[in-house]
């Protein structure tokens, strides 16, 4: 309705300045100047109307939009979404962790299962040294001495399948 009224306000001052035109020109200088005045007052109230209808627009919109986010609808899909985000947030913590933990785990279980390995080719080498040894007597000195060696160079490169190839070797000389 203001809004109406405001473009018709507009309207009227465009046949007053019309007026003021024709007034002019017939050299009615005091009603040319009231009527251009007045259509100048018509036109800034119609601008002024319209102004104040959209000031009261956003007023009146910025208020719903207030309402409308704190109301009890708004609020409890913030809480829901919080709780959401909260459990998603804790569901990747726990899979990093996991992740985290597995990795750890299993770097400690390399690092047991090396070291269980070493000892093993240690125990391995060892056990060949003293095969050498009681069989000594039976082996040339340079065919001992190479065996020697390859059971220390098999040790210091960690050839755990030489190793046993090399004790294969020796309990078969150690039968004939």
């Amino acid at each position: 309705m203001l809004i109406r009224f405001a473009l018709w306000l507009g309207l009227l001052s465009l046949p007053l300045f019309l007026l003021a035109k024709v007034l002019l020109i017939f050299a009615f200088i005091v009603f040319a100047t009231f009527a251009t005045k007045f259509a100048i007052f018509l036109l800034f109230s119609a601008f002024g109307i319209l102004l104040f209808i959209g000031f009261v627009g956003i007023l009146r919109w910025f208020w719903l939009v207030i309402f409308y986010y704190f109301s009890a609808e708004q609020r409890g899909k913030r809480q829901l979404l919080f709780m959401q985000n909260r459990q998603a947030d804790r569901n990747r913590l726990f899979y990093f962790q996991r992740l985290q933990l597995t990795y750890f785990k299993e770097r400690q279980r390399n690092k047991i299962l090396e070291k269980n390995n070493q000892e093993q080719i240690n125990v391995l080498s060892e056990a060949i040294e003293r095969e050498l040894r009681r069989i000594k007597s039976q082996l040339s000195k340079d065919h001992f001495s190479q065996l020697q060696a390859e059971n220390r160079r098999y040790r210091m490169k960690q050839n755990e399948q030489a190793l046993l190839e090399l004790h294969a070797r020796i309990s078969k000389l150690n039968q004939k």
